[in-house]
């Protein structure tokens, strides 16, 4: 039996391999993304995600680091990443070459980012989105839908928390990332079935209301 004929891997044409990151945080009572305004074209002017091309030697997750840094102002290590999902189905999302990005999107809590130096940043609601560069959007409805999901199934949302925070404080960054009202009884019953808060046995004043109880997130029982 003759063997299967293979093509030389130099018969392949090679896409340009790209990140780009999602970074979401809340502020404001709303969920905000980073985009940064293009300096080049194509899209010039445009907002856009952070990211640029992975160079030949550079792991992959050094290029989502480099690009919150270099083009986000935003120190790395402030940031909780995770891969999200490969987006290069559209042949022509790059004008300039055939283009497969690699998505992570990065969580981080609002009082680890200095928005003053971290001004090459345009934070914008991620629910009213201007229009952007490529196929940018499309990516953050993306994200929202998987960070909805994983909020829902574990711990998530804990990556967007303060150190210390009341379950008034927790329930109300449910909401705001799900984008819809939780139940006070029902999410309070859920979270502390989970056990993963540590009840820091000091209060705190919530407006008129009687002083709340204030939780950290035990951290190694993340999922």
């Amino acid at each position: 039996m003759a063997k299967e004929h293979l093509d030389p891997i130099h018969n392949f044409a090679r896409p340009g391999l790209a990140v780009d990151v999602v970074l979401f945080t809340i502020k404001d009572h709303d969920l905000k993304v980073g985009l940064i305004k293009r300096e080049d074209d194509p899209y010039l002017g445009k907002l856009a995600l952070p990211g640029r091309f992975v160079r030949y030697d550079e792991p992959i997750e050094t290029t989502a680091k480099e690009a919150l840094k270099l083009k986000g102002g935003v120190k790395p290590e402030s940031v909780f990443l995770e891969q999200l999902y490969t987006f290069g189905q559209e042949l022509k999302r790059d004008t300039r070459i055939r283009t497969v990005t690699i998505v992570y999107y990065g969580l981080v809590e609002s009082n680890k980012i200095d928005f003053q130096k971290s001004n090459l940043l345009h934070w914008n609601s991620a629910y009213d989105l201007p229009p952007l560069a490529f196929d940018h959007k499309k990516i953050i409805e993306y994200a929202i839908h998987r960070l909805r999901k994983k909020v829902q199934e574990s711990d998530f949302a804990f990556q967007l928390m303060p150190e210390e925070f009341t379950l008034s404080e927790l329930q109300k960054a449910y909401e705001i990332i799900l984008n819809e009202e939780q139940d006070k009884r029902n999410f309070r019953k859920k979270i502390i079935e989970l056990h993963i808060l540590k009840d820091l046995k000091k209060k705190k004043m919530e407006g008129a209301h009687r002083p709340a109880a204030v939780y950290s997130f035990i951290r190694n029982k993340a999922k």
